[in-house]
């Protein structure tokens, strides 16, 4: 039966999907076994609808299986006939367009395990739009045509404008930093000059943070930092592979001072060349492995 559906006269295969399997040496054989008696029949009742195979699976070594169908009267699209999912019932007819997802609110195409009610369905839904459907579907072509313009144009000018300000920046950075600061001296308004340098003081102070904690990542990565933990009021330290245990006394000096420091500061706080205070019982220093002095 697969085969006669495909040589029917106005079953065709589309030319993008013809394309493809010529480039991969594929050929059509056959059509889906759920789908083959509805196309078939609907093919054979309505000689003037064409249906295009728009869509394939694998079958058998080069070959390729119909199971995507667009039904088309004088150039206009009818309809879809192809394969959904329905739990338990596993894969099913599914016939849809615009009149058929209009009626349905769980789903935009109706879907059957029977052939003789895909058929019927097919029969009452296909058909050329009337005035009322075609004035319906172009205003909600026109809409998304009017309510996308903006947005693209608006995202076109961002684009330049982006490169613009990046270029900018960059002159300001470089050439025109002098320039800048002798701007924000002697010709900005006092608010926007205390906004500007606050910002710059700001930016100055992160990257130095950021640089830190990046020390202070890298070197946790490779095992390079000394992880210390409180314990009853001893210390576990471990540096690489080892873990050594101390006390206040023995605790090395420099590492004894950077934990004074850093349990001045909040929890997950980092401090230049001196490590991070995980929480008040864990610390991640930054150690000079090659001269680790104990406590005196």
């Amino acid at each position: 039966m697969s085969m006669n559906t495909l040589s029917l006269s106005n079953v065709v295969i589309g030319e993008d999907l013809q394309k493809t399997m010529d480039k991969e040496g594929m050929k059509m054989t056959m059509v889906y076994d759920i789908l083959d008696p509805v196309v078939s029949r609907l093919a054979t009742l309505n000689p003037l609808w064409t249906f295009v195979v728009v869509n394939s699976g694998h079958g058998a070594g080069n070959t390729r299986v119909a199971c995507g169908f667009s039904v088309k009267l004088d150039g206009e699209e009818l309809g879809q006939i192809g394969l959904s999912y329905m739990g338990h019932r596993g894969r099913v007819i599914s016939i849809s367009n615009d009149r058929i997802g209009k009626g349905r609110q769980r789903s935009d195409s109706y879907r059957t395990v029977d052939a003789d009610k895909a058929i019927l369905m097919a029969k009452k839904m296909f058909g050329k739009m009337n005035p009322s459907e075609r004035i319906s579907k172009a205003r909600d072509a026109a809409e998304r045509v009017v309510s996308r313009a903006s947005w693209n144009k608006e995202r076109e000018r961002t684009n330049h404008q982006g490169n613009i300000k990046n270029e900018m920046l960059a002159w300001v950075e470089t050439k025109g930093h002098a320039m800048f600061l002798e701007y924000l001296k002697t010709e900005a308004i006092p608010s926007l000059r205390f906004k500007v340098t606050n910002a710059m003081e700001k930016v100055e102070l992160l990257d130095t943070e950021m640089r830190t904690i990046e020390k202070v990542q890298e070197d946790f990565s490779n095992n390079k930092t000394a992880l210390v933990v409180k314990d009853l009021g001893k210390y576990l330290v471990k540096i690489g592979d080892n873990v050594e245990l101390y006390d206040d006394n023995t605790l090395p000096l420099d590492m004894r001072m950077k934990m004074g420091m850093l349990k001045l500061v909040e929890d997950e706080q980092y401090l230049t060349d001196v490590g991070c205070k995980v929480s008040s019982e864990i610390f991640v220093l930054l150690v000079d492995l090659t001269n680790v002095s104990e406590g005196v």
